[in-house]
């Protein structure tokens, strides 16, 4: 049956006593309700009329939907736990601009408005406004009227009679968001981690304050601070697929969301870009394509009010500049010139030995002083532009500066680069010209410095092809020999794969600027197939040199020394390849060569009769080979030193072939000689070293030491994991011994 309104009343309406108390329990809600939206939305009445100065305006939180708040579970524990229970504390949401700051607080807020807690939202516009907002909060949670107007009449301290309300109320939440300027919100003269202003931890809600001054000093002991990090890709990618549903696919929307670096403000700037209706771009994939090329029109555009800091917040062409026009408030101006020149640097951690007071000055044009230098690098870590790696003991600025290193985020490096380029051309050249000399620098550093510059060294690797750049600040030559310098570093200092990137990178610019059959392309070629054979590419690295000595031997002539290098390579690649014969045949061949050309005491020749004296040994004529390597001991020790690493090499094949030859005793002695000796001078995970640890096992498992053998051989396996990968053949290799090592103390212990 249909039903039709107003048709028959119902039945409680003819009892008055029911109506009246219905309308009195409706009448009480709503004029609760009135209350509660008063204190929210405008200042409360005590009997004496508004606070004075006191501003209209809402103290409710920006509304958010939990749903779409992505890749934040973790904080948001932390948070929702912390608002369960304070004790003592309040919470710090702090990282760069365009980091998700404000979305996060609103989400707590969210969250903690369906939990029955009272919130207020205080967005920092200024000290002006600031003081008012808050008293509107604490009137919203019962402070009378009569102690507000006390504190303003000198009879109370304003902030402490507002701390007493909240001390004594349950169940709030007070957000303060873009609280970036510390020293405003504090008293005159003291610090925010005094509480003695009016951001306290003596609350019995939560006080959560939104920044991007990072810095723990400024919040004391008390503050919880929740670092943002960027968003991993897969959140980003959903965050992606919220805005535009139809923009792609999820793989499509991470890969986006990855080249973004997983930048929340990038993000929705992608978002409303793909989903507008003028826009060429419309999905995922063609966005990030056209990014290379067009990153100005999409998210380094302007905005029309660039000026405006509310503006410049939410743009992610300009937000970052909101705190170097902050840290210039505060007395460091280098800190924008500064964050312009590590922009400039490779999308690499940025080592600290290469933010020199050299390096601004050429960059500024004006003399820099360590200490200023040190201040802006504290400044840009303070509001979160640059970070420090998560395994560096120290900060910028604080410390040794030798081996650490800084990092900025993608983004942030490109659209740096963009406002540079864009609003500061004319200054371009000299930042650049600052680029070149610190790098050309560092390298002729790095080269005297030996083991010392080996981490600084592999920082400052993926940086360096940036010279080849600058045709116009350094010529081609030049360039090449300072990657050809740094690449002989990472060798020495076992980097191989790092090694091999910067022989790419030279050999491919040797073939573009001066063809395959030019004698320093060839020499290029050479240090690239050795790169191989060191990461265990030994075929490959075979045939390159193999060509490359028919390519010299055809424009070079037989016995150019260049041409003696390739032979003596290719032997050298056929020893780890197992074709002894014909290794020892090319080796004795470049020893008479190089003895006649070069003389007995050259290095090369040293090397020579190294490899020789091994193919012997390979080869079963062991006398001979120990014959040949006690001398080249004496001559390498006299020549080069006892701890030149050639001299270590040849110690080391000494031993090998002392083993062979069945004395394993005293072969295990002269291996713990040259393990400790590598272990001191080249480290304990350098490659030379942990061959030497393998070849110690191998002679102690030879005297029944397995259980000591096996000892070693975990920890030379962990190591050349971890330096050369699990699949190059000296793990292999190990790994392999280790198990026979096992199984024979197995076998010994079941028989015992």
């Amino acid at each position: 049956m249909a039903e039709r309104a107003g048709a028959e009343a119902p039945e409680w309406a003819d009892r008055p006593w029911v109506v009246w108390t219905v309308f009195g329990a409706l009448g009480i809600l709503s004029a609760g309700l009135a209350a509660a939206s008063r204190r929210l939305d405008g200042p409360a009445e005590d009997g004496g009329g508004p606070v004075s100065g006191a501003r209209p305006g809402s103290l409710h939180p920006p509304h958010v939907v939990l749903e779409r708040v992505r890749g934040r579970d973790r904080e948001i524990a932390r948070l929702r736990a912390l608002l369960r229970r304070p004790d003592g504390r309040f919470a710090v949401v702090c990282a760069a601009g365009g980091m998700g700051k404000t979305t996060l607080a609103a989400a707590l807020a969210e969250y903690a408005r369906r939990d029955g807690y009272t919130v207020f939202w205080i967005r920092w516009r200024g000290p002006e406004t600031f003081s008012d907002d808050f008293v509107q909060a604490a009137v919203g949670c019962g402070l009378p009227r009569s102690a507000v107007s006390a504190a303003q009449s000198g009879n109370d301290n304003l902030p402490d009679a507002v701390w007493r309300q909240l001390s004594r109320t349950r169940k709030w939440l007070l957000v303060v968001d873009n609280a970036d300027e510390a020293e405003q919100i504090s008293p005159e003269g003291e610090r925010v981690a005094d509480y003695r202003g009016w951001i306290r931890p003596y609350g019995r809600g939560l006080l959560v304050v939104t920044s991007r001054d990072t810095a723990s000093a400024t919040w004391g002991q008390a503050a919880e601070l929740i670092r943002l990090e960027p968003l991993p890709a897969a959140a980003g990618g959903t965050v992606l697929l919220d805005s535009a549903p139809d923009g792609g696919t999820l793989v499509e929307a991470e890969a986006l969301s990855s080249r973004l670096g997983g930048l929340p403000l990038a993000l929705q700037a992608a978002g409303r870009y793909v989903t507008g209706s003028t826009s060429r771009h419309r999905d995922f994939a063609a966005y990030r394509s056209a990014l290379e090329e067009e990153l100005t029109a999409l998210v380094g555009a302007d905005n029309p009010h660039p000026t405006d800091p509310n503006v410049a917040r939410s743009t992610v062409r300009r937000t970052w500049e909101v705190s170097l026009d902050q840290l210039d408030r505060e007395g460091v101006p280098l800190a924008r010139p500064l964050l312009r020149q590590l922009a400039l640097f490779a999308e690499a951690p940025v080592p600290l030995a290469l933010i020199t007071p050299e390096l601004l000055t050429t960059a500024v044009g004006r003399p820099v002083g360590q200490a200023a230098l040190d201040q802006a690098l504290a400044g840009l870590e303070r509001y979160g532009l640059l970070g420090v790696p998560a395994d560096q003991p120290h900060a910028p600025g604080t410390g040794s500066r030798a081996r650490g290193s800084v990092t900025l985020h993608p983004v942030v490096r490109e659209i740096t680069v963009l406002t540079l380029t864009t609003d500061e051309p004319d200054r371009l050249h000299d930042f650049e010209q600052a680029t070149v000399n610190a790098l050309r620098g560092e390298v002729t550093a790095l080269r005297a410095v030996g083991v010392g510059g080996w981490t600084t060294a592999r920082l400052l690797a993926p940086h360096m092809p940036l010279l080849l750049n600058h045709p116009g600040l350094v010529p081609s030559e030049d360039a090449c020999t300072a990657l050809n310098t740094l690449a002989d570093v990472l060798g020495d200092a076992g980097s191989y794969a790092l090694q091999l990137s910067l022989r790419q990178t030279v050999l491919d610019h040797r073939v573009e600027l001066l063809g395959d059959q030019h004698p320093d392309t060839f020499t290029a070629r050479n240090h690239f197939a050795n790169s191989l054979h060191s990461l265990g590419r030994y075929e490959r690295s075979e045939g390159i040199h193999r060509q490359n000595l028919a390519d010299r031997i055809r424009v070079l002539g037989p016995e150019h020394p260049d041409t003696l290098t390739s032979r003596n390579n290719v032997g050298y690649v056929l020893q780890l390849r197992g074709q002894y014969a014909e290794a020892a045949s090319l080796h004795a061949m470049v020893l008479a060569d190089r003895t006649r050309l070069l003389g007995v005491d050259h290095l090369l020749t040293l090397t020579s009769r190294d490899n020789l004296a091994k193919s012997f040994d390979q080869l079963g004529d062991h006398t001979a080979a120990a014959t040949l390597h006690t001398q080249n001991i004496a001559e390498c020790t006299r020549v080069l030193g006892h701890d030149h690493p050639l001299t270590f090499t040849s110690r080391d094949n000494l031993a090998a072939t002392v083993n062979h030859q069945g004395d394993p005793t005293r072969a295990a002695e002269l291996h713990r000689a040259v393990f400790a000796d590598r272990t001191r001078v080249l480290g304990p995970n350098h490659p030379h070293t942990l061959t030497s640890g393998n070849n110690l096992a191998d002679a102690l498992h030879q005297l029944g030491e397995h259980a000591q053998a096996a000892d070693l051989l975990e920890q030379t396996l962990s190591g050349r994991v971890h330096v050369l990968g699990a699949d190059h053949p000296d793990a292999l290799y190990t790994r392999s011994q280790l198990a026979i090592c096992r199984s024979e103390a197995g076998r010994r212990q079941r028989r015992n």
